[in-house]
């Protein structure tokens, strides 16, 4: 054995050969098939319409089912946005509320200062008026008293423009 190991060997392979048998085994198969088919052609074309009808029943099915599914979550989805963007629009009307009683508020306080410093004026030029009649004339060299006028101008608040973009 050893003397045979040592020379070279040849592999032949042959390439060509394996699609006649295969052919031939289709060929043969096909003949049986037909030979031993349990039914006829009109009848395995009327077997296969029906399977191909529940097929496309159960498929229809499905695509509908499927499109319930998807329909509820877009429904679901939108009205959850929807809700969303209700409380949202109640927070910011609720704020504006707010902000509308603040300037409110902050108008009249600064109406009933204006009222109260005007009052303490007047009462002040009364009071100057008063003293200045009683006074005693004033010793040479120093001038009469000399009367003041204290003007009051009007606070104004001005308001925020509005902007209905909430409807």
């Amino acid at each position: 054995m050893a003397e045979h190991e040592d020379l070279p060997y040849i592999v032949i392979e042959r390439r060509s050969g394996a699609a006649v048998p295969f052919l031939w085994g289709a060929l043969i198969g096909a003949g049986v098939v037909l030979f031993w088919a349990p039914r006829t052609g009109q009848e395995t074309q009327e077997e296969l319409r029906e399977a191909v009808a529940r097929i496309r029943d159960v498929a229809g099915e499905r695509v509908g089912d499927a499109r319930d599914v998807v329909l509820g979550a877009v429904d679901e989805v939108r009205q959850r946005v929807q809700d969303q963007v209700d409380a949202v629009r109640d927070a910011v009307e609720t704020r504006v509320d707010g902000v509308r009683h603040a300037m409110e508020s902050g108008r009249d306080a600064a109406r009933e200062a204006r009222d109260d410093l005007e009052r303490r004026v007047a009462d002040a030029k009364r009071g100057a008026a008063s003293a200045a009649a009683d006074a005693t004339p004033a010793p040479s060299g120093m001038s009469a008293p000399v009367d003041v006028d204290i003007v009051v101008t009007e606070v104004v608040v001005e308001e925020p423009t509005r902007r209905n973009d909430l409807g």
